[in-house]
């Protein structure tokens, strides 16, 4: 059985404190699209202090192959060949950036000792599907071609994302690890993924659809601005839907109780143990979507902290086996 627990009192507090009562509902498409990215950047920059920053990481920005931004992220103290994640940041594929996700990925890089490689992919509506999809492959063989830039070892390369950072990380592996050709990937990380269109109609989506942080309306609107003529069942946007789930890495899937995600994410591990796939997953009993990830919330609560620890943890013991390996 799952646990449930009552919705932790300080992130409810932190959530009505967030609230901006008075303001008028966008007029337009493009004014909500404005107002969803002023609101995750305003997040990150009303933050005084996080927890853990400045820390040792170091950090340089590139350019992808046909100019999609992206920043390394060097763990300090890394000696040798290190394990390498390429990072996907959530926001509805509508809003989110490297800058959001920056405290994030500066935390678990130093924690699990992996170098990451965040991705400024396109975002919709400007770049609706397949754009972000398109973006993340590109970025996948750009990494594969300069391992040597940041010392990568090429037989420790992860995948991963949140959200729907997530769903493209799912999605792309799906298809990298159904191609014989292509090199594979070494893990995957799935955290709080969108793995299903919201007319699948989870019980979660009614349970959570108010109230605590992303609601069961907005996400309904970000499918729109992301994947608006695609069938929902197409398993490029909906992983869930996926006939014969490839032999994927082991693979990291993260949930939360209060989260509208909550049951497509389940089901999504669930499907993946069923077809043999290593799955851990790990769900938190008292927080909403993507609480250790989000700007505004990422190392703000124990539950966060403790959450970064064990997906860092996770990310070291899979991509450094030699170290768990018993005498």
């Amino acid at each position: 059985m799952r646990e449930r627990k009552p919705f932790d009192q300080r992130l409810k507090n932190y959530l009505d404190e967030s609230a901006e009562p008075g303001q008028p509902n966008p007029v337009t498409n493009e004014d909500r699209v404005w107002l969803a990215r002023k609101r995750i950047n305003r997040a990150l920059e009303k933050r005084e202090n996080i927890p853990g920053l400045p820390n040792g990481v170091e950090t340089r920005n590139v350019t992808i192959g046909s100019g999609i931004p992206a920043r390394i992220y060097l763990p300090p103290h890394a000696g040798g060949l290190i394990p390498t994640l390429i990072y996907l940041h959530g926001g509805g594929w509508v809003m989110g950036s490297i800058a959001t996700h920056d405290p994030f990925c500066r935390l678990l890089s130093e924690a699990a000792g992996v170098a990451i490689l965040s991705v400024g992919y396109r975002l919709a509506p400007e770049h609706p599907f397949p754009a972000g999809l398109d973006d993340t492959f590109e970025s996948v063989a750009w990494a594969r071609q300069h391992f040597d830039q940041w010392n990568g070892d090429p037989a420790r390369f992860a995948l991963g994302g949140d959200s729907a950072g997530a769903n493209l990380a799912a999605v792309a592996a799906n298809e990298i690890h159904a191609n014989a050709d292509k090199p594979k990937l070494a893990a995957l990380l799935l955290l709080y993924p969108v793995t299903d269109h919201p007319s699948s109609n989870h019980p979660s989506y009614t349970e959570n659809a108010t109230g605590y942080g992303l609601e069961a309306e907005t996400m309904r609107w970000l499918w729109e601005q992301y994947a608006p003529s695609v069938v929902p069942d197409n398993p490029r946007v909906s992983p869930l839907k996926i006939q014969s789930v490839p032999p994927l890495p082991p693979t990291l899937v993260t949930t939360a109780e209060y989260d509208v995600l909550r049951d497509e994410a389940i089901a999504y591990a669930g499907k993946l143990k069923a077809a043999n796939v290593k799955v851990a997953h790990l769900h938190s009993p008292d927080m909403n979507h993507n609480f250790p990830v989000h700007p505004g919330t990422v190392a703000r609560f124990p539950q966060s902290q403790a959450a970064l620890a064990d997906i860092a943890g996770w990310l070291r013991q899979t991509l450094n086996p030699v170290l768990n390996t018993s005498p």
